[in-house]
């Protein structure tokens, strides 16, 4: 009996602890049940900073919701001819890749002696000095080619001082990994080119005008850390190729021509580019063949990969993307974050 009593005190305990907690939470109820309970419901209304609304949760939403959808704003519809006609401009730089490969391997061979490579390098460097001048719309005056001969005379300089130190660079690492390391940056090279620089609007142009070397030309097109990348890759395989060389001069040849074709090159196609899409179309299928020819004589096998790597690019590649763009499916509407319509510039 007396632990029957107590059990009924402790009951009754709980049961007031209970009906105090039931009181207290009815003064917070929510203001929306409380609303429609007066039947002062009104419209629900699109705000975003206004509070609950009456009668609504906090995450309702009406039926014109879906009416902003708007599906396949931005897509852009490509035809084939010019996918193709792009894809021409990949196709000419890995084609640039490999004449400069296949000039390494004469050079390591010793099928092109120093002499040559130096007359080479002079040709090149002319040709696409005409190309510029033909290419370009701009004023040539006499201050614009005199710091342009001063930048190229201590361009030259710093390679031609730094041969010795090239020479003897990787002089305790074994050919094999030289090799090894030389085809993967040239890898990286590739994948981390900048392609669009192309096909993109004409800001050298902008940067050659009558009034070089002033600062009052446009803005100029920023690199990204894909290109310097690149550019630095190409840098370092044409170096160490350029360490398996006998001589100092060989090893300054050999540099000169790599960073022509690599630092210039894409200037030159570029402005060629910008002047006639058909004369970039012909220079890239010259240069293409020119390749071919060269490579041909040295390995079949590189001939047919060559030749695989360039169908592939030009023909497979916009096949691919034309035949995606039908599956291509996206939708915009309220929910997408706000975008700035100016440049903050």
């Amino acid at each position: 009996m007396p632990c029957l009593g107590f059990s009924l005190r402790i009951f009754r305990v709980y049961v007031k602890m209970g009906a105090t907690m039931a009181e207290r939470c009815s003064q917070f109820e929510d203001p929306r049940i409380e609303c429609t309970k007066r039947g002062q419901q009104v419209g629900w209304k699109k705000v975003v900073y206004g509070g609950m609304q009456c009668g609504y949760a906090d995450n309702y939403m009406d039926s014109s919701f879906l009416e902003a959808m708007v599906m396949n704003a931005n897509v852009v519809k490509r035809d084939t001819a010019t996918v193709m006609v792009d894809s021409v401009g990949i196709a000419s730089h890995v084609s640039v890749v490999a004449l400069v490969a296949t000039v390494w391997t004469h050079a390591l061979n010793g099928a092109l002696p120093a002499s040559a490579l130096l007359v080479l390098d002079a040709l090149v460097l002319l040709l696409g000095f005409f190309a510029l001048l033909l290419t370009v719309k701009c004023v040539f005056s006499v201050p614009f080619v005199v710091q342009i001969g001063r930048n190229f005379t201590l361009f030259v300089s710093a390679i031609y001082v730094l041969a010795p130190v090239f020479q003897t660079l990787t002089r305790s690492i074994s050919s094999d990994s030289i090799w090894a390391l030389t085809v993967s940056l040239l890898v990286v090279h590739l994948f981390c080119h900048d392609y669009t620089f192309s096909t993109s609007p004409s800001t050298m142009a902008a940067s050659l005008s009558k009034d070089f070397p002033s600062k009052k030309t446009s803005k100029v097109q920023e690199t990204t850390l894909s290109a310097n990348v690149s550019m630095n890759a190409s840098i370092v395989a044409s170096v160490l190729i350029a360490s398996r060389l006998p001589t100092h001069l060989y090893v300054f040849a050999l540099m000169l021509f790599s960073l022509e074709f690599f630092l210039l090159f894409p200037l030159v196609t570029h402005c060629i580019r910008q002047r006639s899409v058909n004369l970039h179309l012909g220079f890239s299928c010259t240069l293409i063949v020119f390749t071919m020819g060269l490579i041909f004589p040295l390995s079949r096998l590189a001939f047919v990969l060559f030749i695989t790597v360039i169908v592939f690019i030009t023909l497979v590649c916009p096949y691919w993307l034309i035949r995606i763009q039908e599956y291509k499916f996206e939708i915009n509407g309220p929910w997408d974050e706000a975008k700035l319509c100016f440049d903050l510039d």
